[in-house]
């Protein structure tokens, strides 16, 4: 469940002409910082683009699929299949003939548009968190204490007897989410 996504911003400066005057001023460098005083600022000759978005353990669903927008419109750019949600939002097909879900993890289409897909939150990042596996346990642990119909077996959480009659709650998910991978041991 990694996603990517990233803001490209240019700044164009246009010289002005002394008005009034016969004479040409001299032209003043644009500021190398923006500031109060002075907004615009020049892209140093080494600028790194901006990071994709990340997916805090707060980040609701609807975020992410915003978030998501500019790496899923590369990936349509690059015919990779796509549809349209209610919302009028974009999304990987995964009916089609080809499935964008799949063709959208292929090397090729990675090296044109991962840099867009928003990433994990470290404490959310299996591979990154050293706590995960306790986090995640206190995460179910969590939903258990909210209601949700889960049980243990085996070290692994399932879906209780009652499971088909849970209701998704977004609401408690994200707090038990925020409350276990909060970036801590324990």
């Amino acid at each position: 469940m990694r996603t990517t996504l990233a803001v490209t911003l240019t700044t164009l400066f246009l010289a002005g002409l002394a008005a009034g005057c016969s004479a040409e001023k001299e032209k003043e460098a644009p500021p190398q910082v923006a500031s109060l005083q002075s907004p615009d600022s020049v892209p140093s000759k080494g600028a790194v683009s901006a990071a994709a978005p990340v997916i805090r353990p707060d980040t609701t669903a609807a975020e992410v699929q915003r978030m998501q927008q500019p790496w899923f419109q590369c990936l349509k750019e690059h015919d990779v299949p796509t549809r349209t949600t209610e919302e009028g939002l974009l999304d990987l097909d995964a009916s089609a003939s080809v499935n964008g879900r799949i063709r959208a993890s292929e090397p090729d289409m990675v090296k044109a548009c991962g840099k867009l897909e928003p990433v994990l939150a470290p404490e959310l990042d299996e591979d990154r968190n050293p706590y995960w596996a306790d986090d995640d346990d206190n995460y179910h642990k969590c939903l258990v204490e909210g209601g949700v119909d889960l049980v243990k077996k085996n070290g692994e959480w399932v879906p209780g007897p009652t499971w088909g009659e849970y209701s998704p709650n977004e609401s408690l998910e994200l707090r038990c989410q925020a409350k276990a991978f909060d970036g801590r041991k324990g």
